[in-house]
């Protein structure tokens, strides 16, 4: 047996007050979640929800509810020992500092020194003007005045202070409000001029050292002292708010007024001091609730209601007054592991704590139950108290004990047991879920007595037990570790046990409730919660079980824990936070809230079965980082949505703000319209939507207009990329939400242009087309022309086929001399006539041979040079026989000339040796030529071209020219010359260039001697 003596009751008695819970939920910053230095002298939230923290030594701290940035003299802050913060009307920040101002435009800072940067000089306090830009400063210097960045003294009458001032204030009326060491003056128009004088004279209590200056909405002046509290100033009169002194000796540094006209005062060493005037009381915020420092030089309320205490060495306090309050190991508690919570009828509360065994709170804190003072330092899992008022204590393997106030003893027969679950029924007894040696019934009444066992030898399907309730006729349920949900009812095991084929989530079950409405509620590992109603006629439970799992909204489907609240409204505890489901009659979800981290409860993951329902309707929860107090009564709706704006818009994720198109990024990193060119279609947006009452349950939707047919679905993320955007217009629209669905009512806009690449424009489509027509047109009229010239061109080729032709029938013509015909014809019968037969014979068949040739070369427009030769050669013959052989004739072709591959018109020579001997051998005056005539044909190729000549040594053409005028014979020789050339000219333009020369021949003595003919013919 374990005694507890004298020194537990001592313990009760004794116990630090300090020992006592923080009574508010509070969240402290520090050096080590990313404030740039643990003191705070300045806080700010500016137009997009950030909170603005100004340090002594560390620059300024931007937070967003998540995370933290620092700027300090590295990015170009002019000094880092921060007084003062103030966002003027163009969302400008400016920031006073130990050597100067620095004003901020989210994109870099801007520093001003008075005088020489090596001066002395500092800023503690500015106020801004509603009716222009200059700033009205508190310096060291005195007050001053900043505009269009120069620093000056203000004209004033009277004297003007040139020590250091505290704190400035500028109100409605144009007055301007100063504090030094020396007490608190004003700057107020007198006419034309400003007038400064002490206020003292109206109110001793003005002479003292001034350290704030503030205005509340009913236009009450309060000022805050060094060592003489807070006084305010309302209709000409200065008064004090404290009728008892409460500020008694206290240094007021900063104050503020709240929504519902509650004054807060930050204190040099007695934390935050409210103030309410209704009933003109007076509280504290402390270390002691939880503060992490009694020194305020700042306080700030947030848009969504909650405070900032900016502390000296403490960093940054969030109060957020929520409805969950947490106790840990610096509240009084022996450990952060929470197995079991329970009150007991005597109002103590008693924790089962990590293996420190148990704390119970009493009206003076927490006291200890473990080895050190008479009990176990173990794991106590479950927790009751029988009708006696005896508490009954079930650790994790070392068994069950009771305690009557006096003593705690182990009960007998449940030694060495790992208790999971206690249920007092009914009829008083208490039963005792055990992990491996199935459930335990004991009296209470006979504490001797042996326990009635229920185990797998008398019905339990299995001895691991997690969980025990009892419902209204008396029925004991256990859910088991493995093995599903049965029943004990009448001392025994009800067979039918219900299983997963019957309709159970899982088999594995953690936790068992029941609701008022009469149903059974069962939390299995992994599968979610089950239930079915209890009773009726119908014991078929398989055919009445429904199950909610993660689909149906459940944050986890790893249940720990099952409650119900006062409104009957059923609670889910996981790994993951708590889920709060609104159920109709029927059981079916109406409203289903989450609880985590960012709505106060800071344990997050739950132990199995450590939740408690007061009688005040309050809820205790274990977590393993504390335990958790609810307060259903502080679940206030969170009517503001986040302030949502784009963090940052990414070019081919790299930051608009770097690239070449930065000069579209306005201040604080806007950017109200977008133009890029074709190819620069690649973006990324980043936004945020600042949330300080719940940054992790902020939700998010977005739409790009002109690309998405709708919104997105409801996502966490808050970036989106769109990448191969097309040319044109879009819109992008992004809207988000808070942990309780309020939107923000407008979305964030940024129209978008994508330019049309150059080809794209109208007037290079204009000009593609204008270029199109006129090539079509080209086209057209080139094929027309084509068409044409094809056409000419068959008509030429016709006409020269028919000239041809017809130069060809001319050419047969003449060389079908009918005189020709009949001199040969005569010549040959005169032949025959004197005998000569053979001779006769000879030449009638060369006659006849030469007509032949003639007839067949006539049906071709080419024949070899060696056929013309023949013909030339045959012809020659027949003209000396029929001229009575009085010429000679040679005919010379040039060695190694290719004759048979030559080719030339047929008969184009032949005219000009038949002219030769009619007319070139002609007697002159009835006289014959005294020399023997001679005729020369002579073939030579030169570049290319077939040299033919023909030459002969008669009289030359200007004789024969007398001789045929006078017996008017000209037809033949000058139709055959017309009709050669006609010929070559064809020839030449069918094959290329050919000519005909005619030369006449001279003697010594200048006396024609004969024409040479050349004609020049290409060869193919």
């Amino acid at each position: 047996m374990l005694r507890q003596s004298l020194f537990l009751i001592l313990c009760f008695s004794t116990i630090s007050l300090s020992l006592w819970s923080q009574e508010y939920t509070f969240k402290n910053y520090s050096v080590r979640d990313g404030v740039a230095q643990s003191q705070v002298y300045a806080l700010l939230q500016d137009h997009r929800g950030y909170i603005w923290m100004g340090t002594r030594g560390g620059g300024i701290t931007a937070f967003d509810g998540k995370d933290f940035k620092t700027f300090t003299e590295k990015d170009g802050l002019i000094n880092n020992y921060v007084f003062c913060l103030k966002q003027d009307a163009d969302q400008k920040l400016w920031i006073g500092t130990n050597k100067g101002l620095s004003s901020y435009n989210g994109k870099h800072f801007v520093n001003y020194h008075y005088g020489s940067k090596e001066e002395k000089f500092w800023v503690s306090d500015l106020a801004t003007e509603s009716s222009s830009k200059r700033l009205w400063l508190a310096s060291n210097r005195g007050v001053l005045l900043f505009e269009n960045g120069k620093f000056r003294e203000p004209d004033v009458l009277g004297e003007l202070p040139h020590e250091l001032v505290n704190s400035i204030l500028v109100d409605p009326q144009g007055i301007v409000w100063f504090g030094t060491g020396k007490g608190l003056f004003r700057i107020r128009p007198e006419g034309n001029k400003l007038l400064c004088e002490s206020m003292g004279k109206i109110s001793h209590y003005m002479n003292n050292a001034i350290t704030c200056i503030r205005r509340n909405a009913k236009g009450q002046l309060w000022i805050g002292t060094y060592g003489g509290g807070a006084y305010y100033y309302d209709q000409g009169k200065f008064s004090k708010p404290d009728q008892n002194q409460e500020l008694y000796r206290k240094t007021i540094l900063d104050i503020h007024f709240d929504l519902e006209g509650v004054v807060r005062l930050a204190s040099l060493s007695n934390g935050v001091i409210s103030y309410h005037p209704e009933d003109r009381s007076f509280g504290e915020l402390t270390e002691k609730e939880g503060l992490s420092n009694n020194h305020i030089r700042a306080i700030l309320q947030d848009n969504c209601g909650n405070f900032w205490f900016g502390t000296s060495g403490g960093g940054v306090c969030h109060y957020f007054g929520k409805q969950f309050t947490t106790y840990n190991t610096s509240s009084g508690l022996g450990g952060n592991f929470i197995y079991s919570v329970f009150r007991d009828s005597q109002r103590r509360l008693w924790v089962g704590n990590s293996q420190q065994g148990l704390s119970c709170q009493t009206d003076s804190g927490f006291v200890q139950f473990n080895a050190d003072n008479g009990f176990l330092n173990t794991k106590v899992k479950a927790i009751c108290e029988d009708e006696l008022g005896q508490l009954y204590f079930g650790t994790d393997g070392l068994g069950l004990y009771r305690y009557d106030g006096d003593t705690i003893v182990l009960c007998t027969g449940m030694d060495r047991k790992y208790i999971r679950s206690l249920v007092r029924d009914q009829r008083g007894r208490i039963w005792a879920a055990t992990a491996g040696h199935g459930v335990f019934r004991i009296d209470p009444k006979n504490p001797g007595a042996s326990p009635l066992i229920f185990n797998s030898s008398n019905g339990l399907p299995q001895d691991r037990v997690n969980s025990l309730f009892e419902d209204r006729i008396g029925r004991i349920w256990f859910g088991t570790e493995s093995e599903g949900l049965g029943f004990i009812h009448n001392q025994q095991v009800y067979p039918e046990i219900i299983r997963k084929e019957q309709g159970l989530a899982s088999n594995s079950i953690r936790s068992l409730a029941g609701d008022q409405r009469g149903n059974l509620w069962v939390g299995t590992a992994g599968s979610g919660v089950s239930f079915f109603p209890l009773y009726g006629d119908d014991q078929k439970y398989g055919t009445r079980i429904k199950s909610y799992q993660l689909q149906d909204g459940l944050t986890s489907a790893n249940v720990y824990l099952l409650c119900f609240d006062s409104k009957d409204n059923l609670i889910i505890g996981s790994e993951a936070g708590l889920d709060l489901l609104v159920l109709d009659r029927q059981c079916r979800i109406l409203q289903l809230e989450q609880y985590g981290r960012g709505d106060g409860f800071t344990g997050v993951e739950t132990c199995q079965n450590s939740s408690f329902l007061d009688r005040d309707g309050t809820m205790w929860f274990g977590t393993i980082n504390g335990l958790s107090h609810y307060n259903p009564a502080r679940n206030v709706k969170n009517t503001n949505p986040p302030i949502l704006h784009l963090t940052d818009v990414k070019l081919f994720y790299e930051s608009l703000a770097t690239t070449n198109y930065k000069e579209q990024v306005e201040d604080w990193n806007t950017v109200k319209q977008l133009v890029l060119p074709y190819d620069q279609n690649h973006l990324s947006f980043n936004f945020l939507g600042i949330n300080l009452n719940n940054m992790d349950d902020v939700r998010y939707q977005w739409r790009l207009a002109g690309f998405d047919a709708d919104w997105s679905p409801v996502s966490s993320d808050h970036q989106i990329v769109y990448s191969n955007l097309g040319p044109g217009k879009y819109l992008f629209l992004v809207r988000s939400c808070n942990e309780d669905g309020v939107w923000t009512p407008h979305p964030v806009r940024l129209p978008i242009e994508i330019m049309a690449p150059y080809w794209m424009n109208w007037w290079f489509i204009a000009g593609e087309v204008l270029l199109a027509l006129l090539i079509i047109g080209f086209i057209i009229r080139w094929y027309i022309r084509r068409i044409r010239s094809q056409e000419n061109e068959e008509k030429r080729k016709l006409q020269l086929q028919k000239n041809i032709v017809e130069l060809e029938q001319k050419a047969l013509r003449l060389q079908m001399n009918p005189h020709f015909i009949f001199n040969a014809l005569n010549s040959i019968q005169a032949l025959i006539g004197s005998g000569n037969e053979q001779q006769a014979r000879y030449f009638l068949a060369k006659f006849s041979g030469l007509m032949r040739q003639i007839l067949a070369n006539s049906r071709k427009n080419m024949i070899s040079l060696e056929e013309e030769v023949k013909l030339i050669e045959n012809y020659l013959m027949v003209e000396r026989f029929c001229n009575g052989d009085r010429f000679d004739y040679e005919i010379e072709v040039t060695e190694g000339l290719e004759t048979d591959y030559i080719q030339v018109p047929p008969m184009i020579i032949q005219p000009f040796i038949e002219n030769a001997i009619k007319h070139g051998f002609k007697d002159i005056d009835g006289v014959s030529n005294q020399k023997r005539n001679v005729l020369r044909v002579s073939f030579a190729e030169e570049k290319g071209q077939l040299i033919c000549e023909v030459s002969d040594n008669g009289i030359g053409r200007k004789k024969s020219a007398e001789i045929n005028q006078k017996s008017m014979e000209t037809y033949h020789e000058s139709t055959a010359l017309l009709v050669t050339r006609e010929r070559l000219e064809l020839f030449e333009s069918e094959k290329g260039s050919a000519s005909l020369e005619i030369d006449d021949l001279y003697d010594e003595n200048g006396q024609a001697s004969g024409t040479k003919i050349v004609i020049r013919i290409p060869i193919n």
